[in-house]
């Protein structure tokens, strides 16, 4: 009897594991030790192998997993299991996303760092910024997005919205007094203001509006109020106030006549200067005294003898000026002393009419000087003055040259220090001669 044996049957594979589905490719399960059945005896043994399908990131592919069994006689079966990984968890951030808030346009926050993990490995993170503006230059919102990215594109984003705004005005830079005490004739000039701001790079200055108050009981204040506003609208307001003073400069004019002449003098034209008061001018009869007419006028014809006095006040100007005429009446008719020339050595030409010529008093009083020569030198020893018979009206020194060529005839002297030299005779035939340091100062 011939037996022939032949194995032509594969081995009985066991039923496959079952499909996975996970996120990462370390979550892939390990392979697993599978046992086939075969009809005969003998060894069977079993391979494991992998293949896979990339997709299109690290996380993301398909395994097919297959096992072969092979029996004694090269008999094959085999079984597979697919495994799929795909990510789609996004990743998380490690800190909590920054608040929104609303600042100032000086404190705006840096913005802060934040980082994140990722389920299957590491995540990056960006931040990207916008800024949404409002309705000046500095109110506007700032949008920041940070966005964290794992390997397969998977995103996570959260944003803060920061509110900024300008609220405040302009801020005085430059130091000035708010409140100032000063006398009408010591009144401090306007300051140029300096202003800054802390979110303008430029700000709008208005020149000062300027109010004088009334005078009452001889004080006044004069209030300067200046007005700064920023790119925003924001408004500063910065208001000095200059509390004034009257003082009233006194001048007084000497005159004397006899109670038994009847000569009726015009009170303007006793002055040195009568231009310094108007031709029309009321003056104020302040003893009530006989003899005074027109309120322009006084004869001293038998007036008690005594010294009466006329004023008139001028108010045009910061200070007012009282001009007080003196009229000593006399009850001796004789003739009367000559009075001393006085030199006042210093003058103001600057056509206010104060003060405006170089004043030698009494020496117009060609009674009793009948003549005298005037001589005034520049520092450099140049003549720019002379005259004969000065009489502090038709010839008087007025600041002006009058010299010789050397210096620009009829040209404004400069401020500064000049020389006169003053000779005149006395009614006895002496001749004084005065020399000295004259002022002037524009």
């Amino acid at each position: 009897q011939t037996i022939n044996v032949n194995d032509t049957i594969a081995p009985v594979a066991p039923e496959a594991p079952a499909t996975v589905n996970v996120a990462c490719a370390g979550e892939v399960p390990a392979m697993i030790s599978l046992t086939a059945v075969d009809n005969c005896s003998g060894t069977i043994t079993v391979q494991g192998v992998d293949a896979i399908t990339p997709g299109n990131c690290p996380n993301s592919f398909t395994l097919v997993r297959t096992w072969t069994f092979v029996d004694a006689c090269g008999n094959t079966s085999s079984t597979s299991q697919t495994i799929t990984v795909n990510d789609t968890v996004a990743p998380t951030f490690n800190q909590v996303a920054p608040a929104n808030i609303s600042v100032s346009c000086d404190s705006v926050p840096n913005p802060a760092v934040l980082t994140a993990s990722d389920n299957c490995g590491t995540a990056t993170v960006a931040m990207t910024e916008s800024v949404l503006q409002g309705n000046c230059p500095s109110n506007y919102q700032i949008v920041r997005t940070w966005t964290a990215t794992d390997t397969c594109g998977n995103t996570k984003s959260v944003t803060q919205t920061i509110s900024v705004s300008d609220t405040s005005g302009p801020v005085l830079v430059t130091e000035i007094p708010l409140k100032i005490m000063a006398t009408c004739d010591e009144i401090p000039e306007v300051p140029t203001l300096v202003f800054t701001d802390n979110c303008s790079s430029t700000v709008v200055t208005t020149e000062p509006v300027i109010t004088t108050s009334e005078i009452v009981d001889n004080v006044y204040t004069i209030t300067r109020t200046w007005t700064v506003t920023d790119a925003c609208g924001n408004v500063t307001t910065v208001i000095q106030s200059v509390h004034v003073t009257q003082t009233t400069d006194v001048t007084e004019v000497l005159k004397t006549s006899c109670t038994n002449e009847d000569t009726p003098y015009v009170l303007r034209d006793l002055l040195t200067n009568p231009n310094d008061v108007p031709a029309d001018v009321v003056w104020t009869n302040v003893d009530n005294v006989g003899g005074f007419t027109n309120g322009t006028t006084f004869n001293a014809f038998n007036i008690p003898a005594g010294t009466y006095t006329f004023s008139y006040t001028i108010t045009t100007g910061l200070c007012p000026r009282r001009i007080e005429i003196k009229m000593t009446v006399d009850t001796d008719c004789g003739v009367l002393p000559c009075e001393s020339i006085v030199i006042h050595n210093a003058f103001t030409p600057n056509g206010d009419t104060i003060n405006d010529f170089f004043d030698i008093e009494h020496i117009e009083d060609f009674n009793c000087y009948p003549s005298n020569n005037v001589e005034i030198y520049n520092r450099w020893g140049v003549l720019v003055y002379e005259t004969k018979n000065y009489d502090n009206s038709s010839k008087k020194f007025e600041g002006i040259s009058e010299g010789r060529a050397t210096v620009s005839k009829s040209a404004e002297l400069p401020t500064g220090t000049y020389f006169y030299i003053i000779s005149w005779t006395t009614t006895d035939g002496q001749t004084v001669n005065k020399d000295g340091y004259l002022y002037l100062t524009r």
